[in-house]
């Protein structure tokens, strides 16, 4: 399941944040650097890039599937949380 919104929380003040658009809009970069990967792999070309921009589409994956996380940083003066829902 995609997590679709960041709840930030610092101290009392809570911040939802849309996260989907930061998966939503790199999404159309990120898949089109895996096909010039792909491509350049099918070419014959065997470069470290060409194989990292292959494997570009994980990146996005692990992006997206954040949903359920929670990050909780609790020092003597600050609080602070990340939830991903």
């Amino acid at each position: 399941m995609p997590a679709w919104i960041l709840l930030l929380r610092i101290r009392n003040f809570l911040i939802p944040i849309p996260w989907c658009i930061v998966w939503i809009l790199p999404l159309p970069f990120i898949l089109i650097t895996s096909l010039v990967g792909y491509l350049a792999r099918l070419s014959g070309l065997k470069n470290y890039t060409f194989r990292l921009l292959s494997e570009s589409w994980r990146v996005l994956m692990l992006i997206i599937c954040l949903h359920g996380i929670e990050v909780r940083v609790d020092t003597f003066d600050t609080n602070i949380l990340l939830k991903f829902i």
